[in-house]
């Protein structure tokens, strides 16, 4: 539950009585969703196994649930197809784009990882994603990439992004392993695709942030962790991170323009430039 100013401050502080009727709808809608998780998964998973539910609660536990009732299909519950690819802008550009290592940071079951890879064998592609049931489709249908579990809204939380992100990959091997493998602590490219739109910016649960009135409020509180975050992962990337538009979100529109991060309007693609050093270090 979001900690953060009171609720009295929100009530009191909006103007007019049409933000303080979406406020007070706002916080009777979350009591009732938060009570009706205690009902079975099965009644919840009605469409894409209750995509729904991740506005509320983003947790891994919730992202396996609702990842489990895309099993049956190749493509996840997004049915991630040729088509799809060939439409996505960021996936376009880095299709023509020269990278050594890249890091796909929402890799879902893996199918963009797997059409980069192809296209760019010699490089090394490397995937996280907040749900193991996500990573273990990655690695099933990208076995030539390395992929682990990772929570992306951890990085507005941190002030050792490359520490936090290096243990994720720890815990999926022993360090042998790992050096083997030379799984880097910094990417030449970080590809962010449609996943900010879900992250509990501040610890505020992603609904209460999409509306276009009274969620400015919510959103001007959220703007510092969103800030860490941009130059923590931005710290993780050697040439720049691509930003995918995410459907025109006005969360994700609204952060990067008041962060002053660019879009490219030729390439369809917000590019963040990155802040890593060129010496790069292999996990120890």
């Amino acid at each position: 539950m979001w900690l953060g100013k009171p609720w009295t401050s929100i009530l009191f502080g909006l103007r007019g009585r049409r933000c303080s009727f979406c406020c007070f709808c706002f916080l009777a809608l979350w009591c009732s969703v938060f009570c009706a998780f205690m009902l079975s998964d099965t009644l919840l998973s009605f469409h894409r196994g209750g995509i729904w539910r991740a506005y509320f609660m983003p947790t891994p536990e919730m992202w396996d649930s609702i990842h489990r009732h895309g099993d049956s299909s190749s493509g996840g519950i997004w049915h991630y197809d040729k088509v799809k690819m060939e439409a996505n802008h960021a996936v376009r550009y880095l299709m023509e784009k020269t990278y050594g290592t890249l890091l796909d940071v929402s890799c879902n079951v893996g199918f963009t990882l797997a059409n980069l890879l192809r296209r760019h064998p010699r490089a090394r592609h490397f995937g996280t994603d907040i749900s193991r049931v996500m990573v273990d489709a990655t690695k099933r249908n990208c076995p030539g990439c390395w992929a682990t579990q990772f929570d992306l809204g951890r990085l507005q939380n941190t002030r050792s992004p490359r520490h936090l992100l290096r243990s994720a990959w720890q815990l999926e091997g022993p360090k042998e392993q790992l050096e083997e493998l030379e799984v880097p602590e910094t990417f030449d490219v970080i590809l962010v695709s449609d996943v900010l739109i879900y992250i509990s910016w501040a610890g505020i649960p992603p609904f209460f942030l999409r509306c276009h009135c009274c969620c400015s409020v919510f959103r001007s509180w959220a703007l510092s962790s969103q800030r860490a975050f941009m130059q923590n992962i931005a710290s993780l990337a050697k040439d720049e991170v691509v930003f995918s538009q995410h459907q025109n979100n006005i969360v994700v529109t609204t952060m990067m323009r008041e962060l002053k991060v660019r879009f490219d309007e030729d390439r369809g693609v917000w590019r963040l430039p990155g802040t890593a050093k060129a010496a790069n270090h292999t996990v120890a």
